[in-house]
Order: structure tokens, then C-alpha cells, then sequence
């Protein structure tokens, strides 16, 4: 990967960044409320089963566009999420810092990549405060420095770690199949 000096910018010289918003839920709202437990970081939401809440002014920097980076900031698992922008009307929890890209020289999905990086994750765990839930501030998340290639090169990490995860999603059922066939040995042997 060729990157040299002048490639290196902190996420805020390349996004825009904002905490989600705090909102209780109700069953007659008219948005739908995105939360950290809806989100599983190795599969797509199931935006059915997501909470709603009653929009009252709602601003529009914090409904959710197409192409939001969504980086869960508290507690003790955290992700990055690349918002495909399915449901129309939706809006994040507080646990999320929202990232809206302003550059166009860097794809949504390499930034997304980049923050799941495990190395990444850790750096941003280092300096994670608070005493009973850890959260990462935005300000951390902010001046943390990424290196940006080619657009090609980009789109090339990109679909490796597509197929990385797809490669560990089937490797994830081979499992439960031979432990499921196992099973069914083991049960049929008692007969």
C-alpha cells in the first residue's frame, strides 16, 4: 500500500461526527430508534424488531443517511456499522457516535473496515473513561489518524473483508452442522 505523509488525516478532517439521541421508546412512534442491542456487528439488523419513537422536532442531523458510519461508544463491546439506509425514517441511540463522511476520498465501507480493525479497537479501548460503563469519547474517535489509499486499493480491502466474513459466516455453520450431525449420532446410538 503506497501512503505517504501527506495521505494521513484524522477522522474529523474527514467526517463530520455527532452523539445519537436520547429517546424513550413507545409503540405508537413514528421513527424507528436504533439501539446497540439491534445490531448484531457480523450480520444486517432485522429493522422490523427495532423500536419506535414519537418524533417531537426531531432535528435532521441526527436522522440516520444512507452511508452513516454508526460506532458504538459505551459499554464493552464496540463496533463500527455502516448504515445501508433501508428504513426511511430512522434515528441512533445515544450509545452510538454517528460518522458522516465529508471527504471524497474515502469510501464509507474502507472507514468502517479501518474502526473494526482489532488494533484499531484497542487503541480506542486504551483510552475509553468512565467507571461503571466504559465509553469511548468522541473527541478520541476524532483525532484518531487513518491512513488513506488509492480509491482502488480502498475498494480492494473492502471486498476482502467481505469475503473474509462471508468465509467466517460459512465456516460458522460447517460447525453447527457437524455439531448438530454429532448430536443426532450420539441420540440415535441410544435408541
Amino acid at each position: 500500500m503506497d501512503i505517504t505523509s501527506k495521505d494521513i488525516k484524522r477522522i474529523s478532517d474527514i467526517a463530520m461526527m455527532q452523539s445519537g439521541i436520547y429517546m424513550k421508546s413507545d409503540p405508537a412512534g413514528d421513527i424507528k430508534y436504533l439501539q446497540v442491542k439491534d445490531i448484531n456487528p457480523r450480520s444486517k439488523p432485522d429493522y422490523s424488531r427495532i423500536t419506535t419513537v414519537v418524533d417531537r422536532g426531531i432535528g435532521d442531523q441526527y436522522r440516520l443517511r444512507k452511508n452513516d458510519l454508526l460506532f458504538a461508544a459505551k459499554g464493552a463491546s464496540n463496533y463500527c456499522f455502516l448504515y445501508d439506509g433501508v428504513v426511511e425514517k430512522m434515528v441512533a441511540s445515544s450509545s452510538f457516535i454517528i460518522i458522516r463522511i465529508i471527504s471524497k476520498d474515502i469510501l464509507p465501507e474502507f472507514l468502517c473496515c479501518f474502526l473494526n480493525t482489532p488494533s484499531v479497537l484497542n487503541k480506542l479501548k486504551k483510552s475509553s473513561v468512565g467507571t461503571g460503563i466504559q465509553v469511548i469519547p468522541q473527541s478520541v474517535l476524532s483525532d484518531l489518524q487513518i491512513g488513506i489509499p488509492s480509491m482502488q486499493t480502498q475498494q480492494l480491502i473492502v471486498q476482502m473483508d467481505q469475503l473474509r466474513r462471508e468465509g467466517e459466516s460459512i465456516y460458522s455453520e460447517i460447525n453447527e452442522l457437524k455439531r448438530s450431525l454429532q448430536e443426532q449420532l450420539l441420540m440415535d446410538s441410544l435408541k
